[in-house]
């Protein structure tokens, strides 16, 4: 990406945060500021240490309602190097295997169709068409999270999405059957770009599936940790009706989905194919409104709420630890750097992370040095009380946590706010 391009696009570092990256308009409110952060997945490799901080400051279009942070990191810094694998979590696997096998069902695929996944990272999902026999191109930057998907016997490319790469592709295979985006159109900065890649390669028969945690479910579910550096947007309904439409495209139909504390499928078509779109469109656009979603004022109170709820876990911190609890955390996820960066930590609070993931363990939670450790370590370090920062895959993660360890150890989660997680 030139330097040229980088000054051309929205909502960028050096124009002050004032223009919206998915309609280029000029009113956004201030719906969250969370200071200066790190970079949620980059970890230490050596115990405490001074890493970058950068603005994490959530704005809300009025006019084509995208939530977004402005662009003060690149795409290459934060992805090209990522510590993050789908493959970690159970629950991921089996709601990709769900989609996959939904979509054959449906009879969506005929000889000779393919499937391109953009952000495919360790392959979890395009594995599951491998069995049927149908043709699936991943495209996954990160090169260290490629490799693994390649040995999966899955053609990955280690490029970011673009309307460029997207012209190569549409030149070398045609058309996809179908294009599936999950957990990506909210890391991409230049999202026009983006949607339009998308169009370019849908065709008249092709069908888009976005999924994303929604804008609507950090605004009434308080999950204000997922507001992170990677995540450039923050979707809505409102905003991927408006934005698709401006650049080709239809949102048809919405499902509205548990993973990850509460997401939606957006489907998307070509605008040209034309056609009555499903109930779901108006209903979800419509409840947005209803709930004060674009409302300034709201978002007043909720930044206040999150205060609030921040004080109180460092407070719980510091008066569990004075009562001797042995206290570690479970999830060296971005939910986890959000949430204790935006406290004042004091060294040892949190006496270690386990992590599942090999890319993250033996490495340090930036920038108070908690060291990431593989759950084997966990369970031989005793804790009184653990800290489960993905509350996304809650009940999984507790499950395995009480084989474990029993019934003896306390579990929490500090996300809606300070609760103890019951099993």
């Amino acid at each position: 990406m030139d330097d040229d391009h980088v000054a051309s696009l929205p909502f960028v570092k050096g124009r002050g945060g004032i223009f919206c990256r998915g309609c280029s308009g000029l009113n956004l409110f201030s719906a969250l500021d969370l200071g200066e952060l790190p970079i949620a997945n980059e970890l230490l490799e050596f115990g405490e240490g001074s890493l970058e901080k950068f603005p994490l400051h959530l704005k809300v279009c009025a006019e084509c309602k995208l939530g977004q942070v402005a662009d003060v990191v690149t795409p290459e810094r934060i992805f090209r190097d990522y510590r993050y694998l789908s493959s970690m979590s159970t629950t991921f696997l089996q709601h990709a295997s769900n989609f996959v096998n939904q979509r054959v069902q449906e009879g969506m695929f005929s000889p000779g169709d393919w499937v391109l996944e953009i952000a495919s990272n360790d392959g979890y999902l395009l594995k599951s068409f491998l069995p049927f026999g149908i043709k699936a191109i991943g495209i996954e930057p990160a090169e260290n999270v490629a490799k693994i998907s390649r040995s999966l016997g899955i053609h990955t490319i280690s490029e970011f999405f673009s309307s460029r790469l997207a012209k190569e592709l549409l030149t070398k295979h045609g058309y996809p059957k179908l294009i599936i985006a999950n957990n990506v159109m909210a890391h991409v900065p230049d999202l026009i770009d983006f949607i339009k890649g998308l169009a370019v390669l849908c065709g008249p028969e092709t069908q888009i599936s976005i999924e994303n945690p929604s804008l609507a479910n950090i605004f009434t579910g308080m999950q204000f940790d997922t507001i992170y550096h990677e995540h450039f947007s923050y979707l809505s309904a409102s905003a991927v009706a408006t934005v698709s439409q401006k650049n080709g495209l239809q949102l048809f139909k919405v499902d509205e989905l548990s993973i990850h504390g509460g997401s939606n499928r957006y489907w998307l078509r070509s605008l040209s194919k034309g056609g009555p779109t499903h109930s779901s469109v108006d209903a979800i656009v419509n409840s947005e409104e209803i709930s004060g979603l674009f409302d300034a004022s709201k978002w007043t109170n909720y930044s206040a709420t999150v205060s609030k709820i921040l004080e109180n876990f460092r407070k719980w911190l510091g008066e569990s630890s004075d009562q001797g609890m042995r206290i570690y955390g479970y999830g060296a996820a971005a939910k986890a750097s959000t949430i204790l960066n935006s406290i004042d930590l004091e060294v040892d609070l949190i006496r270690a992370i386990a992590d599942a993931s090999l890319e993250k363990q033996n490495r340090f939670m930036s920038p108070h040095g908690i060291k990431i450790i593989s759950p084997e370590k966990l369970f031989t370090e005793k804790p009184t009380d653990i800290v489960i920062f993905p509350w996304n895959i809650e009940s999984e993660i507790a499950s395995y946590l009480r084989a474990n360890l029993g019934k003896g150890v306390r579990l929490w989660c500090a996300i809606p706010e300070m609760r103890q997680v019951k099993s």
